[in-house]
């Protein structure tokens, strides 16, 4: 994609962002157009790539492909809105880890719009909550002050995705990954996350997929997580066993292949 391409649909992806506060949303149309579907395949191969090589370029460029289906759609539609949250979520993550506030802050504000819509405009579905919950989580890294107020909306938010979607295994995993880093003193920390990360394996094993549309991510995730809750509660033959099922669901995962590792040289 040129610089310019790049440009302007960011530029009309901005104009998206501001459409985001409308008061009587559109109801959500479902995808048919195979220039909109090819764009969003592409940006779900894109995010699957910069996630397995923790690349910000790569990630950057599917965030360009979730725009640009956006765009490309010309109309709101919820699972649309709800991937350029869930790549603004995998941002924000990046930035956080990398330790560049500025940039967390606008990607978890950013993703907190796209979220926001995705949810007026597919209210059934949890994942959007989720991955709001998680963005406040993550903008209390930087916003430490704020606890009181952040903590409690994130709260929830988490808990509104669960009672709205609790077969979901993804909302179970965000919910999971998300109390294994909330402090033990607030209620989370490994146990706490323990409970919500199996029920999520367990209803990934029994997803089968198959709408290109639908989010399909998260099943390595789940087993990841609950691979580093097993270590922190010092079962490392649990946690090696889940490590190494994360790596079969996605051969490519980085963090993965890491922890695995160091596992393996600590039981040397």
């Amino acid at each position: 994609m040129t610089i310019n391409s790049r440009f302007i649909i960011r530029l009309a992806a901005g104009l998206v962002v501001l459409s985001l506060s409308a008061a009587l949303p559109l109801p959500a149309q479902d995808i048919k157009d195979p220039g909109v579907l090819q764009a969003l395949k592409d940006a779900k191969a894109k995010l699957q790539v910069g996630l397995n090589a923790w690349s910000e370029e790569q990630i950057l460029a599917a965030r360009d492909g979730f725009l640009k289906a956006c765009v490309l759609n010309k109309s709101d539609q919820a699972d649309l809105l709800y991937y350029v949250a869930l790549v603004d979520y995998r941002l924000t993550s990046y930035y956080l880890s990398a330790g560049k506030n500025a940039e967390t802050e606008r990607f978890a504000l950013e993703g907190k719009q796209y979220a926001q819509k995705a949810m007026s405009l597919g209210p059934k579905s949890g994942e959007p909550d989720a991955l709001y919950a998680s963005l406040i989580g993550m903008q209390l890294s930087v916003h430490p002050e704020d606890a009181m107020t952040l903590g409690m909306e994130s709260f929830q938010f988490m808990a509104q995705a669960d009672q709205k979607d609790p077969g979901n295994p993804r909302v179970n995993m965000l919910h999971g990954s998300y109390m294994l880093y909330v402090p033990s003193e607030y209620g989370g920390g490994p146990e706490a996350a323990r409970g919500y990360l199996e029920t999520a394996v367990a209803q990934f094993e029994k997803e089968t997929g198959g709408d290109p549309i639908k989010p399909d991510w998260g099943k390595d995730e789940a087993f990841f997580y609950l691979g580093l809750v097993y270590k922190q509660l010092n079962e490392p033959a649990k946690a090696l066993d889940m490590l190494k099922k994360a790596l079969a669901a996605n051969p490519g995962y980085g963090r993965a292949k890491s922890e695995i590792a160091a596992l393996e040289k600590n039981k040397k």
